[in-house]
């Protein structure tokens, strides 16, 4: 009953819905493309050997590749959906026609049948937390094999899911494998409900991503492009951030002059606002869509595509990730811990609290807890080569001391499917 009364505020939201689609429109006109897809209308699949992934925006999509790539070796065909257009493109050019791509329907409940009935996969895979009443229950009642993978849950959402108790409880019950990150995080699933038995704690599969066969040349060609700089790379900056930012930095880019910021705005659609606000305080900003090199009188780089922060995280001497100035809760530090990077972090770490913490004990992440504190780090890592290596190498060791979820993840799977 609760269910059914969920189904029908979606119902009654649904032009509430359609207008925030058409308002994220104006600024990302992919919202509103394939919007058929979101009521289930699926491109129709061939053959009874199908995983279904879902991986809801960006990250989760990156964090999925190495799984997925795993998967088709293995021999299954993988359709993989996503909540953002974002996300839909990281997917798009990681992986191109290797798999199919679409949007997850709306969750309501003729769109989860009808996308069933297209789709007819064996298995639902759903990266990170990303719970859909209608989806599990008609999944579970298809026999679909459901497994929630690179599972977090914090206390803040096991407190919002305790409050729709009966909801969760149906959610849970229809899920057959749960994988999560940590042992804390698992506890707060049994809470909620879950069976024991049906908890696995595995880690996370980011620390498995493997490095783009790219890597070294596209690394080079923006190193030419940069030119020979010390380096700090900001990367996935939210609104508010990178006016702290380049408050911080300035002081340094005015008196050392061999010092270049790299500015990569989280979405892309910002960079002209970022732009002007760059170019508001004086500064010297190239960007990355102008195909323009570098002068030794360039001052900030902003970053204004997708899928080549990594790049230049490989190339920097210092970096920072966004989301964690402001109360947003921080994105994945992993990217450039892999490649052996010092990372500097605000105090807003609650989306990555468990992995924050892994890092900051190994000294491989330094926490800055307001953009004084963010100054004063930046300013001390650009005059010290000892400290800049010695971080980077901690990040580096957390990040091998931490792999093998994505093992244990596939045996996981395999055995689902085994069944």
């Amino acid at each position: 009953m609760i269910r059914i009364l969920y189904s029908l505020v979606f119902y009654l939201a649904i032009p509430l819905v359609l207008f925030r689609v058409y308002w994220r429109s104006r600024k990302e006109p992919r919202y509103r493309r394939d919007l058929r897809q979101r009521f289930g209308f699926c491109p129709r699949l061939v053959g009874d050997n199908w995983v279904w992934v879902h991986a809801v925006s960006a990250g989760e999509s990156i964090a999925a590749v190495p799984l997925i790539k795993e998967l088709l070796t293995a021999g299954h065909q993988v359709m993989v959906t996503s909540m953002t257009p974002t996300g839909r493109e990281q997917i798009e050019r990681l992986l191109g026609d290797q798999v199919t791509s679409c949007y997850v329907p709306y969750d309501m409940p003729d769109a989860v049948v009808r996308f069933l009935r297209r789709s007819r996969p064996q298995a639902l895979v759903i990266i990170d937390t990303e719970l859909w009443p209608n989806m599990l229950h008609y999944a579970h009642r298809q026999g679909v094999k459901i497994l929630l993978v690179n599972a977090r849950l914090s206390a803040r959402s096991a407190a919002g899911y305790g409050r729709i108790k009966a909801i969760s409880q149906a959610m849970l019950e229809d899920i057959d494998v749960i994988a999560v990150q940590s042992r804390e995080q698992g506890d707060r699933f049994v809470e909620l409900g879950l069976a024991p038995a049906r908890l696995h704690v595995t880690g996370s599969i980011k620390f498995d991503a493997s490095q783009p066969a790219d890597l070294l040349q596209r690394s080079a060609e923006f190193s030419q492009i940069l030119g020979q700089r010390l380096i700090i790379v900001a990367g996935s900056t939210h609104p508010g951030e990178e006016q702290m930012l380049l408050d911080a930095v300035r002081p340094l880019l005015q008196s050392q002059p061999e010092i270049l910021l790299v500015l990569a705005p989280r979405h892309h659609y910002r960079a002209e606002q970022v732009e002007r606000l760059c170019q508001t305080m004086g500064l010297v900003t190239v960007r990355r869509s102008t195909n323009l090199n570098c002068s030794p009188q360039t001052q900030v780089y902003l970053l204004d595509t997708m899928g080549e922060l990594g790049y230049l995280y490989s190339i920097a001497d210092i970096t920072f990730v966004g989301g964690s100035l402001v109360p947003v809760g921080g994105h994945n530090p992993m990217e450039p811990a892999s490649h052996g990077k010092p990372v500097l972090m605000g105090q807003y770490l609650r989306n990555i609290q468990d992995i924050a913490d892994r890092f900051i004990a190994n000294g491989g992440l330094r926490r800055v807890e307001s953009p004084a504190a963010l100054a004063s780090s930046l300013a001390s890592l650009c005059q010290s080569a000892t400290q800049r290596q010695r971080l980077g190498a901690a990040a580096l060791q957390t990040m091998a001391e931490n792999r093998g979820a994505l093992k244990l993840t596939l045996r996981l799977i395999d055995a689902q499917l085994g069944e």
